[in-house]
């Protein structure tokens, strides 16, 4: 019987040893699950750490990006906004225009670091920025040179005024040394002619009994006028208007006061700036009307005397 007890004891001692086995078995498993939990819970927080800052370098990098792209833009404008009349500095201003249109292009694809953009940026920056300096040099070398212009002008102004006043002037005493050099009669009569047998004549103003129309003056001295041979020409109208005259073909006429006309009588002068007595008749081809007869003496192409006569 005491064996029997014993062999009982030892089968209950069994079972205990294992319960403790598993026990520690699960304890071992709980402690990894909980480890492997954590290192997972670890895990997700940190990869919401580089997510956050993956987002803040992503505004970061889009900020920095938008910025260029507003400078890039600004840029631009002021290149749009400059003004010269130099070809070959707008053909240079053209071209950096066109380098920043491209690095906007580019800036969409997003294919370049915003290293690359802010470094191409600045270059543009500087270059534009000596263009700017170039510009205003050469605005202030024109704003200069247009004063200096104006002064000028002014000044080509005030001479051409001398100059147009000079002018006139000279036209008006070279006018009044033209008129003063024109030939002056006094003492100028005309009047009818009765030729007797004997050859010499009677004055008379009867129109039946006229033979020739007489026409007598003097020509002033004048020292201004130019010494030499002159045509003297005497125009004698009728009393219907009418020119006395051989001919009417222009072997008659001559020029007097801008139009062509015919003459009654004409003589060949030389003239010493002295006083000279003149004679000159029409003789009778007609019959003289009865009426009042107006008579112009010409030299020089203005006329130089006029009087009338009436014959009854």
């Amino acid at each position: 019987m005491e064996n029997t007890k014993e062999t009982i004891g030892n089968n209950n001692a069994l079972p205990e040893k294992k319960g403790s086995k598993t026990n520690k078995l699960l304890v071992v498993v709980i402690i990894l699950l909980l480890g492997f939990c954590g290192f997972l819970i670890w895990q997700n927080l940190e990869l919401q750490k580089n997510l956050e800052n993956k987002q803040i370098e992503y505004v970061e990098v889009t900020d920095e990006r938008d910025k260029v792209k507003l400078e890039l833009e600004d840029m631009l404008a002021q290149y749009n906004a400059m003004e010269t009349s130099n070809e070959t500095l707008r053909a240079e201003l053209e071209a950096e225009k066109a380098k920043i249109e491209d690095l906007l292009k580019k800036m969409k694809g997003k294919d370049w670091s915003i290293y690359k953009l802010k470094k191409e940026t600045e270059t543009l920056r500087t270059i534009m920025k000596g263009y700017i300096h170039q510009i205003d040099s050469l605005n202030t070398v024109n704003q200069e040179l247009r004063a200096e212009n104006q002064v000028v002008r002014n000044e080509l102004t005030s001479e051409k005024s001398k100059t147009e006043n000079l002018t006139k002037e000279n036209e008006g005493l070279s006018s009044k040394v033209t008129i003063a050099s024109y030939l002056k009669t006094v003492g100028l009569r005309t009047y009818g002619v009765r030729v007797k047998n004997d050859n010499t004549g009677k004055e008379i103003d009867k129109a039946k009994k006229t033979d020739k129309i007489r026409t007598t003056f003097t020509i002033q001295k004048n020292d201004i006028t130019p010494a030499g041979n002159k045509w003297i020409y005497v125009r004698i109208l009728t009393p219907d208007g009418k020119v006395l005259s051989e001919k009417t073909d222009d072997s008659n006429k001559f020029d007097f006061n801008g139009i062509r006309g015919l003459f009654s009588v004409k003589k060949q002068i030389n003239y010493q700036n002295q006083e000279m007595q003149i004679t000159m008749d029409w003789v009778k081809t007609d019959e003289f009307s009865v009426g009042e007869y107006n008579i112009e003496v010409y030299a020089d192409g203005v006329d130089i005397g006029k009087t009338k006569m009436t014959l009854k």
